[in-house]
């Protein structure tokens, strides 16, 4: 199975660009898990899912504790993957960590630490040919330990230097962990040079960096509630993403 995080500054398009890269490959064949821990919790909503219909992670974080201690990842992964996630009309299931519940709760260190045992249980239990991560905007989460050994850091920004400022930090907590390669996606482009800008920022070199520009079907899809693969199949941002999508694949060896 392999493995990818998506990071970087909030307000980026994480969602919306995992979103569209997780259904091409579904509706490839390719079998896709998706783990939102992101806190914002958008990543369902965007495929249709209310998230009335999903049990969290951070809700269930004492039952979950208590049943990890009692059996182990082992003999509870199976459970606790059935009960925290929904599978989507196209094949996709998506594993919600989800927020804090209240003022004074802490951090999310206990539910970023079930993640990894989930997902150190679906690639050794499971059939998935993909797993991919939504990480929280910022680099935190990779100071974690999340994405140790990971095959691809693909990293989310702007062409603007706080948002590039970000991505270098992620991309630098990256390399620490041993993720095997980056790949940056630089959403809202105008220009080729807006790409390579942020390239030279980040630090990454130019073949691995590919421009989603700027394209109001994007926007008009989002308040339409629907799906970009669906609703603008022949959008330039499509069109984009699904570089994207080859520049990945070919990171992980695919």
């Amino acid at each position: 199975m392999k493995k990818i995080i998506a990071t970087g500054k909030g307000g980026v398009g994480k969602t919306t660009t995992l979103t569209t890269l997780s259904l091409l490959m579904a509706r490839e064949g390719k079998k896709v898990i998706v783990f939102d821990t992101d806190p914002s919790m958008n990543l369902a909503l965007s495929f249709g899912v209310p998230y009335g219909n999903i049990s969290t992670i951070t809700e269930d974080k004492s039952e979950i504790s208590e049943e990890l201690e009692e059996h182990g990842i082992s003999e509870s992964g199976e459970e606790i993957l059935q009960d925290h996630s929904v599978v989507t009309e196209d094949g996709i299931r998506i594993v919600i960590m989800g927020a804090i519940q209240h003022g004074g709760d802490g951090c999310l260190c206990s539910a970023i630490s079930v993640i990894k045992m989930l997902l150190d249980y679906v690639e050794k239990n499971c059939d998935y040919d993909i797993a991919i991560v939504d990480s929280q905007a910022g680099p935190e989460i990779l100071g974690r330990g999340l994405a140790a050994s990971f095959d691809c850091n693909v990293v989310l920004s702007e062409p603007t230097a706080k948002s590039s400022e970000v991505s270098r930090q992620v991309k630098k907590l990256a390399d620490d962990l041993g993720i095997k390669d980056t790949v940056l996606v630089v959403n809202k482009a105008d220009t080729e040079s807006d790409v390579s800008f942020t390239a030279q920022m980040v630090g990454i070199e130019p073949y691995k960096a590919v421009g989603v520009f700027y394209d109001r079907d994007v926007v008009k899809a989002d308040k339409e509630g629907e799906l970009l693969v669906d609703a603008y199949p022949d959008s330039v941002a499509l069109g984009n993403l699904k570089c994207a999508k080859k520049l990945i694949e070919e990171s992980i060896g695919w």
